[in-house]
């Protein structure tokens, strides 16, 4: 949670708000524009995004910040409908909370060379319970057709301003004008940083000395005794206004194996460092990484949290009763928590009010789940310590920080190496976590208060492995095709596939295999978390051939071959997520008719990526009237750098280029 801010004495701060485009005042030139000039790909283009946050004063509780925020945005097509719908997160905690006011939109349409304008309503407003700590206010622009032009713009106050929001610099859609004006007192100093692959333009700094009248109530020592009374005053400050305008950014554009594209997006951060008064420091706000490790264990709703363990111990100690070893008993606790606290879908470090109480009702947030799990770890006696996380989502923190993190989860530490646990997922295993937590690295709070950094990403390979016997008799290929898996891939194919009966789970994986009819499907081992899954099906097909003449060209890996590469770009200016090292095998044993002969085969081929990131190895092998086709791809990075990408996409290239070259048979 971010931390309120009082200062101790009373400033009156006045919004200074200039625009260079006025709110209801559209133009026919805009809503005539068909498609954004240097991006014709885009769905919709910000015509105008303006922010301007001043700092405001409330005697009763200090400095808070008031921002005011306005955006035109045009619409091309139906893709970029979505792009009228707003959502606002507020925060709240401890009597203290975030505002929203002054809601407005409006959308407009030309209709027979005429403005018409459809104005937002209060009713389309909703309020939105995210969690304790968090509402949205969420509204949709009326009225959206292709080439509407909408706006809106709404007034944020917060007290919490020990951070700024991030200054965005780029969408992922066209920015035609952007200006930000931050009116910062001499009081306040700030770290800044930059972010994102584009350059950040220059922050442009203007200076004005201001008139603050306020009010106060002394104490004076008068003839009859001390009196109280009351006056006004006045004092001047300098005033130092950031400005940052830009022109015509390009989108930040989505790309396969993305991760969260905002962690790559130009922006300026902004981390107040000191409240300073007539050159003096007052109070240092520059954190660090332990300063948050003693706050967080020092926390009702975390720290205090782990070490309660009267509500589970009678229920536990059966479980734990006659295991021995630490992989026995972190497997157990998983389970028992998994079963036992749900997860309500709510992100949140803190519990929400308590684990005890969690534990009672069957459900609780991720840090209800998961700090329950540290305790009941600890309680074994285990080594074992809760580690932030700011999931995919959430972005990625920049400065010591505790509400940079959203998400906890554990670590135990046991003969020489660590697994880490998350029990909010159901078909989780030791170092098989969900997908959203996979954001480079965790925090790891430790017992003396100290702090230390892991690496959240898989280090075992997560693997598939086909193996297809196959017969081509002329008119169509058949045969059976059995797919084992392990690690992540069985957390993804669990969660899509239980809860399906027999005939919805052939239709699934018929619908998901392209151009073969599955005949028959079954998958073993689907809700034992502790084997791997083994999908088999029983196929035929009448693709992966053509008869050209008296010759036959048959796609040696059928329908498990690579069709496309999906690294298309020229270049890349962020990583490709894998999330996992993984490796595929594939086996096919294809079976000719014996009034064929084989004329030409694929020559054999092994590739490998520089700095080991991967290699791919290729063969086809006659043994009589039959092939014999392996193919191996295996990627060592969960994570490959930008560098690499170039590497990356002429090895997916090769892959596909050689995956797809042909078998030729004849006619006797």
């Amino acid at each position: 949670m971010k931390k309120l801010i009082v200062l101790g004495f009373g400033l009156l701060f006045f919004s200074i708000h200039a625009q260079t485009y006025k709110f209801g005042k559209v133009s026919k030139s805009e809503l005539s524009e068909k498609q954004y000039p240097s991006d014709t790909s885009a769905h919709a283009t910000i015509l105008y995004m303006e922010r301007i946050s001043t700092y405001n004063f409330s005697p009763d509780k200090g400095f808070y910040l008031n921002e005011e925020y306005y955006m035109r945005l045009k619409i091309y097509n139906k893709e970029g409908f979505d792009k009228a719908t707003v959502e606002i997160p507020v925060f709240h905690s401890e009597g203290e909370t975030e505002k929203v006011t002054g809601i407005k939109g409006v959308t407009y349409n030309l209709q027979n060379g005429k403005i018409i304008k459809t104005k937002l309503s209060k009713d389309a407003v909703f309020k939105e319970k995210k969690n304790k700590y968090y509402d949205i206010y969420k509204f949709t622009l009326p009225d959206i057709k292709p080439g509407s032009v909408v706006e809106w713009k709404y007034t944020f106050q917060t007290p919490y301003i020990k951070s700024l929001d991030e200054v965005v610099l780029q969408e992922d859609i066209p920015i035609k004008k952007l200006l930000t004006k931050i009116y910062i007192p001499e009081f306040f100093v700030y770290n800044i940083q930059y972010k994102g692959y584009l350059p950040v333009p220059s922050i442009k700094k203007d200076y004005k000395t201001r008139r603050a009248n306020f009010v106060y109530d002394d104490m004076v020592n008068a003839p009859l005794g001390y009196q109280k009374v009351h006056g006004n005053a006045a004092l001047e400050f300098k005033e130092e206004i950031n400005i940052i305008e830009t022109a015509n950014v390009p989108a930040i554009k989505k790309e396969p194996y993305a991760g969260n594209i905002n962690n790559y997006k130009s922006g300026i951060l902004y981390e107040l460092a000191q409240f300073k008064r007539d050159n003096q420091i007052i109070k240092n706000y520059t954190t660090t990484w332990k300063d948050v490790a003693k706050n967080l264990k020092d926390n009702s709703d975390f720290g205090k949290q782990i070490h309660k363990t009267k509500h589970f111990e009678d229920d536990l100690d059966p479980v734990l009763s006659g295991l021995s070893t630490p992989e026995e008993k972190i497997s157990a606790i998983l389970e028992f928590v998994k079963n036992k606290v749900k997860w309500n879908e709510y992100y949140g470090k803190y519990s929400e009010n308590g684990i005890a109480q969690a534990y009672k009702k069957g459900k609780g947030n991720v840090a209800d789940v998961n700090l329950n799990l540290l305790a009941m770890l600890k309680y074994a006696g285990l080594d074992a310590e809760p580690v932030l996380v700011s999931t995919i989502n959430h972005g990625i923190p920049m400065f010591p920080t505790e509400s940079g993190f959203n998400y906890v989860i554990a670590k135990v530490n046991f003969n020489g190496k660590h697994v880490l646990l998350d029990a909010t997922e159901k078909y989780s295993l030791p170092d098989v976590l969900p997908e959203r937590v996979y954001n480079f690295h965790g925090l790891v709070i430790k017992d003396d208060g100290t702090t230390d950094w892991v690496d959240l990403y898989p280090k075992q390979h997560s693997i598939r492995q086909t193996r297809i016997i196959a017969q081509f008799t002329g008119d169509e290929i058949k045969g059976i095709g059995r797919t084992t898996l392990s690690n992540n891939f069985l957390l993804s194919y669990r969660k899509k596939a239980i809860g399906k009966n027999k005939d919805e789970l052939r239709k699934w994986i018929d619908e998901r295999i392209e151009e073969v009819d599955v005949l028959n499907a079954r998958v073993s081992n689907l809700e034992n978390l502790s084997k791997k899954i083994t999908e088999t099906i029983q196929f035929e097909t009448e693709s992966f051939f053509e008869e050209i003449g008296d010759k036959i060209y048959i796609t040696p890996l059928l329908y498990k071959r690579k069709k496309e590469n999906p690294f298309k770009s020229e270049e890349r200016h962020f990583p490709v997520f894998f999330n996992k090292p993984w490796a595929e095998s594939i086996n096919v044993q294809l079976s000719i008719p014996e009034d064929y002969n084989i004329e030409n085969i694929p020559a054999p081929v092994e590739y490998a990526m520089p700095d080991e990131i991967g290699v791919f190895s290729y063969s086809v092998t006659p043994k009589g009237n039959t092939l014999i086709i392996k193919s191996t791809i295996v990627i060592n990075h969960p994570v490959i750098q930008k560098a690499h990408y170039k590497d990356l996409k002429e090895f997916y290239n090769k892959i596909i280029l050689k995956q797809n070259e042909k078998i030729i048979l004849k006619h006797k």
